[in-house]
């Protein structure tokens, strides 16, 4: 009995070593491969993510095409390295071949190669890339992986690629269309870009009047700010909605200005104390006379100037969607407003009041709209994989203000540019606007830094556009944004 165990046992450890000896020769000899379906590698060359569309939805993003080079490491890949690399990024990549894995590198253009696999991919950003400001903020929220491409290769047992496997491609929803569509017109974003190109530091929104869509927004620098949607003290251009509440409640009154004004222990003083004389708010507004919007701001009371401003949007915020919304600005409250001093103040806009450039550019667009309000609005809707568009719901207008007042203050905006402030505006004899230049009481080497505006409409006889440019640390309104205004309209008008 004990033979036989004895003779059982050595039969059982023979074949159990014969089985262990056969597995290391399968692994270390590298004669016997593993499947791919089991044992593989697998290289991303890229990966997509939602396209940003322009209104008519063509491409923002996603928009061009550039070249990848996948080298395996083998000899024959080895020798096609000249013609696609210089002597230093040669070297990099046979480094990096030595891990026994393939390598993957973008290339400037295309070569025919035998081995070295060229693949052509997605550039996600053009080098001028247009809204850069507005395409940062769309793709944090829209950033989920949407598709991607890699290579598969089979490897054997201790991982080492096959020889003669050249891979095989997967590709994983790579061509969806799915993203997202601005209300953005590329061409007018364009031209905005170009005619800011002058300012260190500004914004420039453009809107349609009808719709308060935004058909351009620029930032510039392009730093981690977007100063379109920004707040900044706004200055004269707040008097448009000042003379709105006066011609809503049937004030028009004529006003002598003698360069300054006193309310309680302060003196207000109109831009280097000119004496701007008897003016109407026509005049006024075409003169920017501060001492004549103190006097009808102190007369009108803050809760008609707010009745119209809140009609106006300010204090609210605006709303792209519900991951993409920020205030228009600080609105001073009517308990602060008891004040006769802060009211004085918020009478020409300056004081506690701020606005962002792309509010008040909507502001703009309710007085070339008839006095019909329309919070600005971004985004069009989602792309599907297929490219149809699924629109969002439009942001709904309200009235501001009466269609006669609005029909006078574009008027009084008109004589702005023939007879006051914002002459270096016009073009075609059809440019309307305001400018402003607003104390921000930011101090840099003891001097003020100076917030200049000019927001106006484009044609006057037809109003389409609703534009406003700002400029930080600027000279003047004149000066600064309304030549970069002219520009816009003259190449999109």
């Amino acid at each position: 009995m004990n033979k036989r165990w004895l003779v059982f046992s050595t039969a059982i450890c023979f074949l159990f070593a014969t089985i262990i000896g056969r597995l290391g020769y399968i692994m270390f000899s590298g004669d016997f491969a593993v499947s791919s379906s089991h044992n593989s590698y697998t290289l991303d060359i890229d990966r997509i993510y939602p396209t940003v569309y322009d209104r008519s939805l063509s491409k923002i993003t996603n928009k061009t095409d550039t070249l990848y080079a996948v080298i395996r490491p083998n000899e024959k890949c080895l020798a096609e390295l000249n013609s696609l690399f210089d002597y230093n990024e040669r070297n990099e990549i046979i480094d990096e071949l030595k891990q026994g894995y393939p390598v993957i590198r973008e290339i400037d253009n295309y070569v025919k190669c035998k081995y070295i696999k060229i693949f052509e991919t997605t550039k996600r950003h053009d080098d001028d890339l247009l809204s850069s400001h507005i395409i940062a903020s769309c793709e944090k929220i829209y950033s989920d992986e949407v598709g991607s491409k890699s290579i598969n290769f089979a490897v054997d047992a201790i991982g080492r690629l096959l020889d003669g496997d050249e891979g095989t491609i997967i590709e994983n929803n790579y061509n969806s269309k799915y993203g997202v569509s601005l209300t953005i017109d590329s061409k007018i974003q364009k031209e905005a870009e170009l005619a800011a190109k002058s300012m260190l530091k500004g914004a420039v929104v453009v809107l349609d009047t009808e719709t308060s869509e935004v058909l351009a927004s620029y930032s510039r620098p392009n730093d981690y700010l977007n100063r379109a949607f920004s707040s900044y003290s706004v200055g004269s251009v707040y008097k448009l909605v000042v003379a709105a509440a006066a011609l809503e409640g049937g004030i028009n009154e004529t006003y002598e200005c003698v360069g300054e004004i006193t309310v309680g222990d302060t003196t207000f003083a109109c831009q280097k104390n000119k004496k701007h004389g008897k003016q109407t708010i026509k005049e006024a507004l075409a003169n920017s006379c501060n001492c004549y919007f103190v006097d009808l701001a102190l007369k009108l009371g803050a809760e008609k100037i707010t009745e119209v401003s809140e009609k106006l949007g300010f204090g609210d915020e605006t709303v792209f969607n519900e991951e993409w919304k920020f205030t228009n600005g600080n609105f001073p409250d009517l308990d602060f407003l008891k004040s006769k001093g802060q009211l004085a103040l918020l009478g020409f806009g300056q004081g506690s009041l701020t606005a962002t450039p792309l509010h008040f550019c909507s502001v703009v667009a309710a007085i070339a709209n008839g006095g019909i309000y329309t919070p600005p609005s971004l985004i069009l809707g989602e792309v599907d994989n297929n490219g149809n568009l699924i629109g969002k719901d439009k942001n709904k207008p309200s009235r501001a203000m009466s269609e006669k007042t609005a029909e006078t203050l574009r008027e009084y905006m008109r004589y702005v540019v023939t007879n006051g402030t914002g002459m270096a505006a016009e073009y075609n004899n059809n440019s309307a606007g305001k400018t402003s230049t607003a104390e921000s009481g930011i101090y840099v080497e003891n001097k003020e830094i100076l917030n200049t505006w000019f927001a106006g409409f484009y044609p006057y006889d037809n109003p389409k556009y609703a534009i406003v440019v700002l400029t930080e640390d600027g000279v003047s309104g004149s000066t600064d944004c309304c030549p970069v205004f002219r520009t816009i309209v003259e190449n999109i008008g």
